[in-house]
């Protein structure tokens, strides 16, 4: 029969979204009857449709009329609709859609026989009165995998949210859906924005308390988990790291617990440390852990020449965590998959818990994070992966978009929507931003609608000097602000930190407030670290890197000779290194009020804890004493702000419900995770940041400074096709920053390396079509001809004037050499030459030891290509 077709099965859907908004009392008969004669149906289709409406009304329909229960509604009228003779003779699917207008009532749901509406979902609802169709069509996938292909300024978090807003009026218990993103901010909105539209009028704040609902503690609301890779990590190994020998009561090492530890075991192996800084080591272990490999094996594929050393500090570093009773950030990824793999009983418990899994910035994970979430996803009712390829700009640190790009041979019948309107920028900036991102090859095609048109050209300009360059870019930044635009709607973006001292030096002579995003978060404050130490260590004891920490104030009389003549005791008599401890003298008073805090705990709040631990350790005394003291840095003023910080603490951990051990660990868990956010981001000022920091972030104007070869892209990247990918993804996620106006520059000659030196145009530039650019007269070269990018083609000693590479004055170009072999550093690439005859330098930059600079005819070195 002629409904069976693929006729059918479109008619059949609108067919749904029309009778599913006459039955909820939407519309009327009358209504009803233009909608189904505007179907195209035969007469006899007409007919049937009708009475179906009507006697679903009169079974559905409640006293009132404006709410139903419809379990089976879109499978039974497919089932219907397939089975009589609804279409006309010749109808085809394009007849059909232009006959059929868009749905705007009701939103038809395929419903799971687990589960059934609680709630009518309404387009009415302002949590979908904004939805795009793009947009409402992710909301609305119901089963399966899904990837939301989520461009720059696309409304991505918008859909999530009203997502997952739809699962739960829908009648999913909100226990049961699992949000991950990468940044606790990012978290922290999604939070906030989701308790807002289930608890319409209640402060945005409660999204914190609500979300802890996933341990589904007696009491609390339940609302979705939404967090980091990291905190879902840690959930898993608090309840079932025991199945892999992890105590309940680990501690996190952060970044700076990492290199106190690899700072104090380079000392015990009488390694140099400033031949192998600890930096080097906790890059390689993160690397080791996060490939699934051994340290040796890193650091062969490397190219350290170090190998067994390397081995050496990757196995004390373990053997530290181990003692200490803690975990570093890559454990909490890596340690979960090996729980996950390894017993199959705590993954099927899971997995029951998590019918819904939603994983935001999906560009972004590393394998170890791919692999987790296809473990979770693997028994999911629906899982949507959002991202967007063209904003993957971690490879750095082990990201990949490599699973995005593969998702649907990953998870097959996978559906993929795209979210092709942008909402941030405007089309003249859009425009810019295509024709550049649209030379990478590794990517999605795809085409971004801008919703903002018209907006200026985005302008390029090219100045003598960086100095030259950070005066015009202050100058204009005030012309803005003249104009109107707010301090904090201003931003400036470079490839490297060292570039913001001129951009600074230049703001500070204009007087134009600043903040660098990036700088010390309130976390990484000295006295909110104090205090973390102290709660670390009263929870763990054989925490060394804590213990050493809360040694240093108040000081206690004890050094580290006598902390490690107590280590070696505890290794020759096989017992912890806390009952060593414990037998100074100096430290007995500790443990004893260790031993008394501990008695009293389960009736503590964790602000309560807090207090009662410092207050009782000294610590509290000692900072008020030394606050009330006249002195410089630490003391006297700066430790008045110090103890302001404790106390800020204080009231962070008011916020945490709970009691006892539970509550402390939870809010421990919070403080150790929580990412580092720039100081003064309150304040009216310009922002300045890298590249990698502006991700997630929009402004009305942006400066884009420095668009050099060398710098973007950068030298380190100048031999891979692929890592040129990653930077010119890295420029498109700046320009796709900017709201109204962006700006882009770069100087002629710029000081790298305590010298200056001659500068060649970013070859990104030339990507850049001419006809979509503002620039200076003279700024780059001119268009070959007609149709061609920002310059035509690149001039044609480009490639060989990379900034930043060696200038030779060999007979022959292709002898140029690019690597040096050194007879201490090993292999090492060039990254640029100075000077001439005997005074010539070369700059090369070499695995371990990082870039140096060698005088070349101090040493015996060999050239090669």
């Amino acid at each position: 029969m002629r409904g069976r077709g693929s006729s059918g099965d479109f008619l059949a859907s609108r067919a749904v979204t029309r009778v599913n908004g006459y039955v909820a009392g939407y519309g009327t008969c009358e209504t009803l009857r233009e909608e189904i004669d505007g179907l195209g149906l035969s007469p006899a289709g007409r007919k049937r449709l009708g009475g179906l409406c009507v006697l679903l009304k009169r079974r559905w329909g409640d006293a009132s009329g404006r709410h139903v229960l419809l379990p089976r509604l879109h499978r039974g009228l497919r089932f219907l609709l397939r089975r009589c003779d609804l279409c006309p003779a010749g109808t085809g699917d394009r007849r059909i859609r232009g006959a059929i207008a868009p749905p705007t009532d009701a939103i038809p749901c395929s419903l799971s026989r687990r589960r059934r509406r609680t709630v009518p979902v309404r387009l009415s609802d302002p949590i979908f009165t904004t939805l795009d169709p793009d947009q409402r069509r992710a909301v609305l996938h119901d089963a399966g995998p899904l990837l939301l292909v989520a461009g720059a300024g696309s409304g991505k978090t918008r859909a999530i949210v009203a997502r997952i807003v739809r699962l739960i009026r829908d009648g999913v218990p909100a226990r049961s859906i699992l949000g991950i993103t990468f940044t606790n901010r990012a978290a922290g909105e999604m939070r906030e924005r989701v308790a807002k539209a289930l608890a319409p009028g209640v402060e945005s704040s409660i999204g914190d308390v609500l979300a802890r609902s996933f341990d589904r503690a007696p009491g609390t609301t339940e609302v979705p988990w939404l967090g980091t890779f990291h905190a879902f990590g840690a959930i898993l190994l608090r309840r079932h790291g025991g199945r892999i020998g992890l105590s309940p009561r680990f501690v996190i090492y952060d970044a700076r617990d990492q290199h106190d530890v690899l700072k104090r075991i380079l000392k015990e192996l009488n390694v140099d440390e400033k031949k192998f800084p600890p930096t080097k080591f906790a890059w390689l272990i993160e690397r080791a852990k996060r490939d699934g490999v051994s340290v040796e094996q890193a650091a062969l594929s490397a190219g350290w020449r170090v190998v067994t050393t390397a081995g050496q500090v990757g196995k004390a570093y373990d053997d530290a965590l181990v003692e200490a009773g803690a975990v570093d950030f890559t454990d909490l990824i890596r340690l979960p998959v090996t729980l996950l793999r390894g017993a199959p009983d705590v993954l099927t418990e899971v997995r029951s818990e998590v019918r819904h899994l939603l994983v935001d910035e999906f560009q972004d994970v590393d394998g170890a994070q791919a692999e987790l979430t296809a473990l979770l996803a693997g028994g999911a009712d629906s899982f949507c992966a959002v991202g967007d390829e063209d904003q993957s700009i971690y490879g750095w640190r082990g990201a990949s978009a490599e699973p995005m790009l593969l998702f649907e041979r990953r998870f097959p019948g996978a559906k993929v929507i795209h979210l092709s309107t942008n909402y941030r920028s405007r089309a003249a900036i859009l425009s810019v931003a295509g024709a550049l991102i649209s030379k990478n090859r590794s990517r999605r095609e795809k085409t971004i609608l801008p919703a903002r048109e018209g907006g200026e050209l985005p302008a390029v300009a090219v100045y003598a000097d960086q100095e030259a360059e950070a005066q015009e870019v202050a100058a204009a930044a005030a012309r803005e602000i003249r104009g109107g635009v707010a301090p904090t709607e201003i931003a400036v973006f470079y490839r490297v930190n060292a570039q913001s001292r001129a951009i600074e030096d230049a703001l500070r002579m204009l007087r134009i407030p600043y903040v660098l995003r990036g700088a010390l978060s309130f976390y990484e404050r000295a006295a909110v670290r104090d205090a973390v130490s102290y709660l670390k260590w009263f929870l763990h004891p054989d925490d060394a890197v804590s213990l050493k920490r809360l040694l240093k104030f108040p000081r206690r009389g004890v050094g580290e000779v006598t902390l490690n003549k107590a280590r070696e005791a505890a290794r020759r008599e096989g017992i912890p290194p806390s009952e060593a401890l414990a037998r100074i003298p100096n430290l007995a008073p500790l443990f004893s009020f260790r031993t008394l805090w501990l008695e009293e705990l389960p009736q503590m709040s964790p602000a309560e804890a807090l207090h009662a631990l410092l207050k009782g350790a000294g610590y509290l005394d000692a900072l008020e004493a030394a606050a009330r003291e006249p002195g410089e840095g630490r003391e006297g003023a700066g430790r008045e702000e110090d103890l302001e910080h404790v106390r800020e603490l204080f009231r962070v951990a008011e916020t945490f419900p709970g009691a006892g051990e539970d509550g402390l660990l939870e809010f421990l868990e919070k403080v150790t995770l929580a990412a580092d956010e720039a100081g003064g981001e309150e304040s009216e000022a310009v922002r300045l940041m890298t590249l990698h920091n502006a991700k997630g972030l929009e402004f009305d104007v942006v400066f884009l400074v420095g668009l050099e070869d060398g710098l973007l892209p950068h030298s380190r990247s100048l031999d891979s096709p692929h890592d040129i990918e990653e930077e010119r993804r890295l420029l498109y996620v700046g320009l796709t920053r900017a709201r109204e106006r962006a700006f882009l520059s770069l100087a002629r000659r710029r000081n790298l390396f305590g010298s200056y030196r001659e500068t060649v145009p970013s070859r990104f530039l030339y990507d850049l079509p001419a006809s979509l650019m503002r620039r200076t007269d003279g700024a780059l070269p001119e268009p070959a001809r007609p149709g061609k990018g920002f310059s035509g083609a690149p001039p044609p000693d480009h490639r060989m004037r990379l900034y930043g590479e060696p200038r030779y004055e060999d007979a022959e170009p292709s002898g140029r050499p690019r690597k040096v072999r050194h007879p201490v550093f090993g292999e090492g690439k060039i990254e640029a030459v100075e000077g001439e005859g005997n005074d010539r330098k070369v700059i090369a930059r070499f695995p371990v030891y990082g870039l140096k600079k060698i005088l070349v005819r101090a040493v015996t070195m060999e050239f090669f290509e």
